[in-house]
Order: C-alpha cells, then sequence, then structure tokens
C-alpha cells in the first residue's frame, strides 16, 4: 500500500500539464516491478477523484432517459449549471460561473495518459513476464474503453461513410512527447480502441474470481468489443463478440430472488460488486455524481417504458416488469406509483450494492444482459430473428414476476424484422437504463429527443450537434487546436 500511494502521489503531482491531460516524464512513474504495476491497475479506490473504474456521469442528462422537474432543473446550478444547459439544448454549455472542468473529460484523459506511461515503463519490469504482458493487456483494454467513452459524448456517431473526415477526440498515443492535441477523425480513433483491444484478448485470462472483477478480462474485453461493433454498425462482429462474451459468462439473475418481502428498492438484498454475478467488468460515475439526479421519469414516460403492470385498485398495483419497483424509488410496497417523478436508485451504494456502502459513486459496470440485449440486436438486423427474441424472452423471464411472462414467438410479430428490431431495441432501452449509454442510442439510432421543462417542451432533431458534448472553454483557451464542436 505504501508503494501504491507514492506511485498515485507522484501521479497526482503532474495534473496541471495541460489541464486535462497528465503527461509524465520518463522515470516518473516510480514502478518497478510487475508487483508495482499490480499495484497501480489494480486502483479502485473510490475515495479518489481518478482511478481506472471512474469513467462517465451525467452524459444522459441530454437523453429522453432523463425527465425532470423544473425544481429540479432549476436546482442544478454552479459546479452543475452545466447539467440545466444540456438538459435545455442551450447553444453554451460551460459557463463562466459554473463548473470549473469537466470531469468526464478529464478522468478520460487521466486513464489515457496513464495507461499510456504504464505502457511506457512496464518492459523495464521484467521479473515475471507472463504478468507484464497481462498488466499491458489489461492497460489497454481500460485506455480503449476510455476512449470509446470520448468519441460517442464529444463526437458524432460513427457513420462509414464520413468517420475517416469527422472530428473526433485528441488521440494520446505517447503524452511523454508532448503530441499535438488536434482532433482525430473518428475512424482513427475505432481504429485505435479495436487495435487496443484486440491486440490485448490473447494475454487476458477468461475470466477472474470475483473480487477482481475490476480487471479487464477476455470476458469483458470480449464485450467491449462487441459493444463497440454495435456502434459501428458491424452487427455479424457485434454478434460474434457477445456470443464469445456470454460463452465463458451468461449468468442473470431471477429477480424474484433478489429482494426480501415485498418487491421493492428498498427491500433488495445487498450485494458487493465483488459478489455481483452479472458484472464483467466493474465501471463506476465519477466521484460525488448520482444517477439519480437525473435519471428520473415523469410518470408518462416511465409507464410507457415499463408497461407491464396492472392496477388492482386505489392501494395495489402489480409490476409484473420487476424492473418497476427493483429499479426506481416512488413506488410504495403495494407496488403503486405514488412519485410524480421516480427516479432509479438500483445501482447506488444504499440498494443493491448496499454491502459496498460506497456513496462516492454509482455502479455502471458492463454486464451480461448487456450482451443479450445486444446479441440480439445484431441477430435481428443480421435477420437471424428467432435467434434475437430467444434472447429478449430469456432476459424478461429473469426480470418479470415468476409466471406472468408468456415468451414472444415470430408470430406475434408478424414474423416482420422491423417488429423483432422494434421489441429488440424496447428491451434495451429498458434493460440499460441506469448505464449511462442511452444518448449513444439516440445518437446511432438517429432518434430526436424532447425534454418535459415544466410547461414547455425542449426539442432537438435527429442528428442534432447539440446532441454533442462540448469541450470545456478552459481546456480550449489552453489548447485552441482541439476545436470546438459546433452546436
Amino acid at each position: 500500500m505504501k508503494k501504491l500511494l507514492i506511485i498515485l502521489v507522484s501521479l497526482a503531482c503532474l495534473v496541471s500539464c495541460n489541464d486535462f491531460l497528465e503527461t509524465f516524464p520518463k522515470g516518473q512513474i516510480v514502478a518497478k516491478t510487475t508487483s508495482d504495476f499490480r499495484l497501480l491497475l489494480d486502483n479502485a479506490d473510490t475515495r479518489y477523484s481518478n482511478n481506472l473504474s471512474q469513467t462517465s456521469m451525467y452524459v444522459d442528462v441530454v437523453s429522453d432517459n432523463s425527465q425532470v422537474t423544473l425544481e429540479t432543473w432549476q436546482e442544478w446550478i454552479d459546479q452543475r449549471s452545466h447539467l440545466k444547459q444540456l438538459y435545455s439544448f442551450e447553444t453554451q454549455v460551460w459557463l463562466p460561473d459554473g463548473a470549473t472542468g469537466d470531469l468526464v473529460w478529464k478522468n478520460a484523459y487521466y486513464i489515457s495518459t496513464l495507461v499510456s506511461n504504464i505502457l511506457d515503463e512496464l518492459p523495464r519490469a521484467d521479473d515475471n513476464l507472463r504478468l507484464q504482458y497481462q498488466l499491458a493487456a489489461e492497460a489497454k483494454v481500460h485506455r480503449a474503453y476510455a476512449y470509446l467513452t470520448l468519441i460517442n459524448i464529444y463526437a458524432n456517431h460513427y457513420n462509414e461513410a464520413t468517420a475517416s473526415s469527422d472530428m473526433g477526440v485528441p488521440l494520446i498515443e505517447n503524452p511523454v512527447e508532448l503530441p499535438s492535441l488536434e482532433r482525430a477523425s473518428v475512424k482513427k480513433v475505432y481504429d485505435f480502441i479495436l487495435d487496443d483491444l484486440l491486440s490485448s484478448v490473447d494475454d487476458l485470462p477468461d475470466n477472474v474470481s470475483r473480487q477482481f472483477v475490476h480487471r479487464p478480462t477476455k470476458t469483458s474485453t470480449y464485450a467491449i468489443l462487441a459493444r463497440t461493433y454495435l456502434y459501428m454498425g458491424d452487427y455479424e462482429k457485434a454478434a460474434l463478440y457477445a456470443d464469445k462474451s456470454l460463452a465463458i459468462n451468461s449468468f442473470l439473475y431471477d429477480y424474484n430472488t433478489i429482494y426480501t418481502g415485498k418487491a421493492s428498492s428498498d427491500n433488495l438484498i445487498g450485494l458487493s460488486r465483488t459478489s455481483d454475478q452479472e458484472i464483467l467488468l466493474h465501471k463506476t460515475t465519477t466521484k460525488g455524481g448520482h444517477l439519480s439526479e437525473y435519471l428520473q421519469l415523469d410518470t408518462i414516460s416511465f409507464n410507457n417504458l415499463y408497461s407491464d403492470y396492472k392496477i388492482i385498485d386505489t392501494i395495489t398495483t402489480i409490476n409484473y416488469d420487476l424492473r418497476r419497483p427493483l429499479w426506481f424509488s416512488g413506488l410504495n410496497e403495494n407496488g403503486k406509483l405514488v412519485s410524480s417523478q421516480p427516479s432509479y436508485v438500483f445501482s447506488d451504494g444504499g440498494h443493491r450494492y448496499s454491502v459496498d456502502n460506497d456513496f462516492n459513486v454509482d455502479y455502471t459496470p458492463i454486464t451480461t444482459s448487456e450482451m443479450y440485449v445486444t446479441r440480439a440486436e445484431a441477430n435481428a438486423r443480421l435477420g437471424n430473428l428467432q435467434n434475437a427474441l430467444d434472447d429478449i424472452n430469456t432476459l424478461r423471464t429473469h426480470r418479470f414476476m415468476t409466471g406472468s411472462y408468456t415468451n414472444l414467438s415470430l408470430s406475434d410479430l408478424n414474423n416482420n424484422q422491423q417488429d423483432v428490431l422494434d421489441e429488440v431495441l424496447l428491451e434495451r432501452r429498458r434493460e440499460l437504463y441506469g448505464k449511462d449509454l442511452r444518448l449513444f442510442d439516440i445518437k446511432r439510432l438517429a432518434l430526436g429527443v424532447d425534454h418535459i421543462l415544466g410547461t414547455e417542451i425542449k426539442s432537438v432533431p435527429a442528428n442534432d450537434p447539440k446532441l454533442v458534448w462540448p469541450v470545456h472553454y478552459e481546456y480550449l483557451d489552453l489548447n485552441p487546436e482541439i476545436g470546438q464542436f459546433p452546436r
């Protein structure tokens, strides 16, 4: 632990260069053995603002997964004033009296820079070559995940026809050399992501014991590849890698078994991140951010999205889809929706992950359930309709009240590919609520967004530039070559 602290302090002392890009001169990382580098790559301590698990926050405030009250919107001031601007689709997002930086951007480039320096120094640690190769592979997977997050927040969605010329994000391959911070093309960033992932997978174990779920494995790397190829529209490879991931770990919890008493988010059986068998790779929000601040729905949107319920009388509602009462606050123990604004609370430190008692972050891991909906979508688009429905039926059987769900058949959907795809995309949205991935789907599916704001509706059409986050002005002042994405 003492060595880890020395390493982390050394890194923290070098935060100021280019503000968000921490560059470390050769020899600055004091790790010398593979054990030292293992300590660095095992840092998932949420007491600190920077670690390899913290990735994104507030992303879906731009999406239709966020429908907040006017009162909540008005409370977004000072360090959160950019949320107000993003939610109402304003041209100016980063205000002079608002947040002093963008933690999502900064944390992603912290990971990129840390990994690049580890890869530069790691060859000197030749005391255990097998472990050295594994550590290098883990580091590259973390970097690929960071860039996949960056490119989908701060750039247009991948379009094969224009990706070579579309403005992406700065690609920092070797921070020691103080590289140019001009944005690489979307294609170049995706090529870099794929190279990091594909060159790593053979040096990783299939899986790890639960206590090390923050370490990348073959299973989680296949999952990130599946996500990446889905975003690129390469459905054959998305299906292939989702299948590879699920071949190693296909576990799903039966939601009928994860609570005591009546179905309620307050009655969840607590887990730790180290015991959740659906987690493939542990990832979290940035420190201090909580999903319930913005992942809220008005009652109409909530009931439309999670539509499998039945009002029995003025006291009792039967929620066939157990995600309704288990994921959201605002429903009482009789299942009745009593709040006008149910909020997502499932993955915070007071509910499903109460064993960890960690209120610094919420968990946004990559999971087996994402692989089911990824494979289902890829198969639906490829015309493998029964395979797509099989995955949706498997997932719903595990999420619905016992005996309340009847498997969908192709005849139920008129043997129609678009109808099957629509059903798959509905289930994808439901299951991935709370993962901060909805904005990415809105961009790739070319959807518009309507936000309720008091008596007004704030709207943007499909492919609107306001679906892309702008870069914080302080980073542009220091590094004007980055360039701002037009809004």
